[in-house]
């Protein structure tokens, strides 16, 4: 997400009444339409003037605004979507505020920022302390784990808009980036390496159309409060020794692996996604078809990053900081698509275009 005021507008996506086309279930079916959802964006986009003194990015992941000739503040902001639901339902607090810090601090590695402070907005029907105290210890937490601090926020009670025991977070992050660090995307060539950051389940994304797949009861649905995997730690460690390697970071949220699409309007990608499926996964494409699942999961991996060189040095950082990171694609001249060998999920190639 980021603020709209500076560079541009990105959308979360919420989920209504979920529908069965066919055999097999789809993201829209679920309530969720992107394409309606993009066509906004693009409204905004005509009628919101950009502020000419921001550092323009592809992808848009952050709005970066110049405090100096060499220094950018960014500024992003995002939320966990229907995730604060499976954590009311399930009275599992724990980790909910560690997945909106790492929903905003993802973001702004993507322009190569290091976080620093984070602002919280919490709001609910029903007033309860320690579901309160659990939530905020949790976004402290994580900001711990971002290596940035909490500064601020907004409590709101508002019973007559949201259910009993229902409640909505959202998070605002700002951190810096050195000119030399900053990363727009406008250096992606066909060729360049893609190197995969494996995710920690399904995030904060997808789960209108998990929760109507995965019973209540099921195991399988305890795994959903996985948190989002905060990736500072190894994603600065590198910016600090590869910067010049790197040409683009992809956080792969609302849309999958369609999010690569935001790196780069001119080229294509070609990756191999070939691994052993989670049960989670494995239980999702029993309902859904291997090109919606590419398109609305993570399918495990949470970040790309592409490199013009030194990817098995940058994995063996990633790897040292206890990550798992590994080569999976490259970069093509094929503009508009994405090509996925996956032999778990289908013996042809999965071609998603745009």
């Amino acid at each position: 997400m980021l603020i709209a005021n500076l560079i541009g507008y990105n959308i979360d996506y919420t989920n209504k009444t979920a529908k069965k086309p066919m055999d097999k279930l789809t993201y829209q079916g679920s309530g969720v339409d992107i394409s309606l959802a993009d066509k906004f964006v693009n409204y905004i986009a005509s009628v919101n003037p950009k502020n000419q003194n921001t550092w323009p990015t592809n992808a848009n992941y952050a709005s970066v605004y110049p405090i100096s000739e060499n220094l950018g503040l960014c500024l992003t902001t995002d939320g966990v979507g229907s995730k604060v639901l499976i954590a009311s339902q399930l009275n599992n607090y724990d980790n909910i505020g560690l997945d909106l810090v790492a929903m905003c601090v993802n973001d702004l590695l993507c322009v190569g920022a290091v976080p620093t402070l984070f602002l919280d907005y919490y709001a609910f029907s029903q007033f309860d302390y320690t579901t309160a105290c659990k939530i905020i210890d949790s976004i402290i937490k994580g900001c711990k784990l971002a290596k940035c601090s909490l500064v601020g926020g907004e409590t709101a009670q508002m019973p007559d808009l949201y259910q009993a025991n229902h409640f909505d977070l959202a998070g605002f992050a700002l951190g810096t980036v050195d000119k030399r660090n900053f990363i727009d995307g406008s250096r992606i060539a066909p060729g360049n390496t893609i190197i995969g950051l494996t995710s920690n389940g399904i995030h904060s994304n997808g789960l209108s159309l998990a929760r109507k797949i995965i019973p209540e009861n099921s195991p399988l649905y305890a795994e959903l409060l996985d948190p989002t995997f905060i990736y500072v730690e190894p994603i600065l460690n590198v910016l600090n020794h590869h910067a010049d390697s790197i040409t683009g970071i992809c956080h792969v949220t609302g849309g999958g692996i369609t999010n690569l699409f935001r790196l780069h309007a001119d080229y294509g990608y070609k990756l191999d996604l070939t691994r052993d499926l989670s049960s989670l996964y494995k239980f999702l494409a029993d309902k859904v078809e291997a090109q919606e699942l590419f398109k609305t999961f993570n399918m495990g991996y949470g970040m790309y990053v592409i490199v013009n060189s030194s990817a098995q040095e940058i994995c063996a950082s990633i790897n040292k900081s206890g990550f798992l990171a590994h080569i999976v694609g490259e970069i093509t001249s094929q503009a508009n698509t994405i090509e996925i060998y996956d032999k778990a999920l289908s013996p042809q190639n999965i071609k998603i275009t745009r």
